[in-house]
């Protein structure tokens, strides 16, 4: 413990430590900010007391808990770092595609109008990120998605009193298993379907019912929000 009563041996002692660790900050601009924490964090251990206290136990526990205190808070820093823009983006992309599976489902646990909301969600989320890629991804994507979403809802709620008619809804319904993971759209399954609603599309507008011809009118709108998909990167991805 350093004792000091004089004013200039204070000063003394304090400018040339204070003037290394301002060069070291200089030197390494990498570190800074450590340096400039470190100078303020020095000016702690500085006890000024009048009349003076020489209770050195107390001051060394004092001390020793500063020391304690800043590195638990460094460590906390280290383990629990805060999220960077890219790992917020792609959270939101892969929580975006994970709710658009489960609109391709058979039975969804979001519903048209929640989905929707959720889009928009992370739309917002991202709209002060400094990823752009992401930023753009979803803009676009997320647009195509939900055009999607409103066409699987259309076909899903299409009702016929013919079931051959209703087993071919729910037929188009499940060849949608498949067509988007969580690391993006798959695109061999993708090809598989659209080709498998091309197929039942056109068998449905030779049909002579009227009802089959509207059915096939909503199965070739979500032919065409389907086909925006190829165009998708590639899984893992953000851009072609």
């Amino acid at each position: 413990m350093v004792q000091i009563s004089d004013l200039w041996q204070f000063l003394l002692f304090l400018f040339p430590l204070l003037a290394t660790m301002q060069l070291l900050k200089s030197q390494m601009p990498k570190f800074a900010a450590l340096w400039g924490q470190l100078i303020v964090f020095m000016g702690s251990f500085i006890a000024v007391t009048n009349p003076p206290v020489y209770d050195f136990a107390d001051f060394l526990n004092d001390n020793l808990a500063k020391i304690v205190g800043v590195a638990l808070a460094w460590l906390a820093f280290a383990i629990l770092r805060p999220g960077s823009d890219a790992r917020k983006s792609r959270r939101h992309i892969r929580a975006l595609r994970r709710d658009f599976v489960d609109q391709l489902s058979r039975h969804p646990t979001l519903s048209e109008s929640e989905f929707e909301s959720l889009t928009y969600h992370h739309v917002s989320q991202l709209s002060n990120s400094q990823d752009a890629l992401a930023r753009r991804w979803l803009l676009r994507w997320g647009v195509v998605l939900l055009n999607c979403s409103h066409v699987v809802w259309q076909l899903r709620d299409w009702e016929s009193r013919s079931d051959p008619l209703s087993r071919v809804r729910d037929n188009c319904i499940s060849l949608l298993r498949g067509v988007m993971s969580e690391r993006g759209v798959q695109q061999k399954s993708l090809a598989a379907t659209l080709e498998e609603l091309q197929r039942i599309c056109n068998s449905l507008a030779r049909h002579h019912q009227p009802a089959a011809r509207e059915l096939a009118a909503i199965v070739w709108r979500l032919y065409c929000s389907l086909s925006q998909l190829e165009q998708a990167p590639p899984q893992g991805t953000l851009a072609s």
